[in-house]
């Protein structure tokens, strides 16, 4: 074989190696090391329908159905938490480090025994609100949370941002910086706080935190706040179903 020609195909068999996709099987809490191309736009496909991201690092970030498109010219290491959009309670972590390489590609997929683990919560959470009637199971939901009890099923993470429940009301401050999300099947509780800022006595008002899948509103132990006092909040929302979320077509055009 010529010296010249064996040259050629062995860079064409490297480069056809980098462009392969990456797979990898990935459990939540566990942080994953990748490597991705700091110039160029990568494609991280998720085992989620509708995926969220989060990261503190300025990326470029389009998500398509369940794929993630990515791209950052960032030089230093940065965390993306990838979470399904029903739950906060499952995070993937990835610890990106940006090199000056061809864009990648990453197949991520959840362990067996964590699929396992977050079908089962999901079943017994089901199987726990479809036991009464809609109201009913929304009062148990609330009454066993201000006790301080978790329901059957459901799962208790940190409070992100795109899940905070905007709720306005002269004198009263909704704080969510520690706050938190109870995850079940058809029903998502966000948890933050309210404090009266003033010099008088308010009474809260559970329409001021009204949303579009807002299914109930309480304050614990009491709606009336004294100057300077804080109360816990409790947000029942319903959760959209997962299996009609939409799956988006990227267009031809946008990239």
């Amino acid at each position: 074989m010529n010296k010249a020609f064996a040259v050629v195909v062995c860079l064409y068999c490297s480069l056809t190696q980098a462009a392969a996709p990456v797979k990898l099987q990935v459990s939540p809490g566990q942080q994953q090391p990748v490597t991705l191309s700091r110039l160029h736009l990568n494609r991280i496909v998720t085992p989620f329908t509708a995926p969220q991201i989060r990261t503190i690092d300025q990326a470029d970030i389009r998500i398509e159905g369940s794929v993630i498109y990515l791209s950052s010219q960032q030089e230093e290491p940065f965390v993306v938490y990838i979470t399904p959009h029903d739950s906060e309670a499952h995070a993937l972590s990835l610890l990106v480090t940006p090199l000056d390489v061809p864009p990648k590609e990453i197949q991520l997929s959840l362990s067996k025994q964590w699929q396992q683990k977050i079908n089962h919560n999901k079943e017994v959470a089901k199987r726990f609100e479809e036991a009464s009637d809609y109201q009913q199971v929304m009062t148990e939901v609330l009454s066993m949370l201000v006790k301080g009890q978790i329901p059957e099923g459901y799962e208790l993470s940190n409070i992100h941002k795109p899940d905070i429940q905007h709720c306005q009301q002269d004198g009263l401050v909704f704080d969510y910086s520690r706050g938190q999300v109870v995850q079940g099947h058809y029903f998502k509780v966000l948890v933050g706080t309210a404090k009266n800022a003033t010099e008088k006595p308010l009474i809260f008002h559970e329409k001021n935190c009204q949303g579009s899948h807002t299914a109930a509103v309480a304050m614990w132990p009491k709606n009336t706040l004294h100057p300077g006092q804080r109360r816990e909040l409790f947000i029942l929302l319903n959760t959209p179903d997962q299996e009609s979320a939409p799956v988006v077509r990227p267009s031809l055009l946008t990239y």
